[in-house]
């Protein structure tokens, strides 16, 4: 692989995982120093993911790793919610093929177990995350329109820092599986309308209860039992903007 494209990819990596978290500022030289480079590639980089807009450049003041508020993420939702269902309105209605309706089965199958094991709640918590990016990403993968696909990747890849601005109370992540196994048997139905306003309120109860959280710190996590995780949990504070990236091991 071309230095150019291995810089691109391995840092846009680290600013999805969180490694570079939002609103740090990045340094040139001691990125460059730290993934084994010349400066050429890794400016190269930042400046095609300045395009991706997970970048931001200030003149005298250089790069600095996007930040999103609230109300972006807010927005983002509404682009997801219009976006997912009608993926899935499609997937329905043109049927899923074999290896993906396993995938799917299964998915659902170890999420059905892993709220039955007894297992810790952040590990649940955790393991139950893999399963629904799986959900959703073979979901999505299914649909037959190449371009829909594209923007929905653009709307979900977005830095691990806002996987932990939203986190959803114990009973939101199983509600958040109950939703998939109703979406799933709507899909496998041909019930594409259906399937398709199952995904919908999916996504906006999850944006709903993201609003509760950040208008309202005392809301109760009950109110809506329903909320999809759908790749991202709760910020407890705004990052801070002037921290400078030394290190792909900085903890958020």
């Amino acid at each position: 692989m071309a230095t150019h494209q291995r810089g691109y990819l391995e840092i846009k990596e680290m600013i999805l995982l969180g490694e570079i978290p939002m609103g740090a500022r990045i340094v040139e030289a001691r990125l460059a120093e730290q993934l084994g480079v010349s400066r050429t590639p890794v400016r190269e980089a930042l400046r095609r993911l300045t395009s991706d807009r997970l970048v931001e450049f200030h003149p005298n003041r250089g790069y600095q790793a996007v930040s999103y508020s609230a109300e972006d993420v807010a927005s983002i939702y509404s682009c997801r919610a219009l976006l997912e269902s009608e993926a899935v309105r499609l997937v329905a209605a043109c049927g899923l093929d074999e290896s993906a309706v396993t995938c799917l089965s299964d998915v659902n199958a170890q999420a059905d177990a892993l709220f039955a094991s007894g297992l810790p709640k952040e590990e649940l918590r955790s393991r139950f995350l893999r399963l629904n990016n799986e959900f959703h990403s073979t979901l999505y993968g299914a649909c037959p329109n190449l371009i829909l696909r594209r923007l929905i990747k653009t709307t979900t890849e977005i830095p691990m820092g806002i996987r932990n601005y939203f986190r959803f109370s114990d009973l939101q992540v199983e509600a958040s599986h109950a939703a998939h196994k109703n979406i799933l048997r709507a899909v496998l139905n041909g019930e594409s309308e259906r399937a398709g306003a199952l995904m919908r309120e999916h996504i906006w109860t999850a944006k709903d209860q993201m609003m509760d959280r950040t208008g309202n710190a005392a809301s109760d996590d009950r109110k809506h039992p329903e909320a999809a995780l759908s790749y991202m949990p709760k910020l407890d504070q705004e990052p801070e903007k002037t921290s400078v990236f030394l290190t792909t091991n900085l903890e958020q």
